[in-house]
């Protein structure tokens, strides 16, 4: 139980930067697409700046996703249970992904 209650607080801790982080992307994205330069190479250089402060956000959105996941199934009282298989996620991987949903075979075979 304290181990998972100290998992639970690294997720929320990972979830609240990654909100904070996900912000100021959406931000600077806002700003650059609202600038408007005279120069039309400026202005491109900006809007691939904007696609990709927006890539970036979406790879932190999926993890935010497994993080919020994870927290439920805290909540639930599965956590650290295979969603495939349902046998019991190594500690070791727990410890190095702790919002990991599947045990090692399940990983690599889906």
């Amino acid at each position: 139980m304290k181990t998972t209650q100290a998992t639970r607080k690294v997720l929320i801790a990972r979830r609240d930067s990654l909100v904070q982080r996900r912000v100021a992307l959406l931000d600077d994205e806002q700003q650059l697409l609202t600038t408007r330069e005279a120069d039309w190479e400026d202005q491109a250089a900006d809007t691939s700046a904007a696609r990709v402060l927006g890539a970036l956000s979406d790879s932190e959105l999926r993890e935010l996703q497994r993080i919020h996941a994870a927290l439920e199934r805290i909540e639930r009282g599965v956590y650290g249970q295979c969603v495939v298989c349902m046998k019991r996620v190594p500690t070791a991987r727990l410890r190095a992904v702790p919002e990991a949903d599947r045990c090692t075979t399940c990983t690599s075979s889906h």
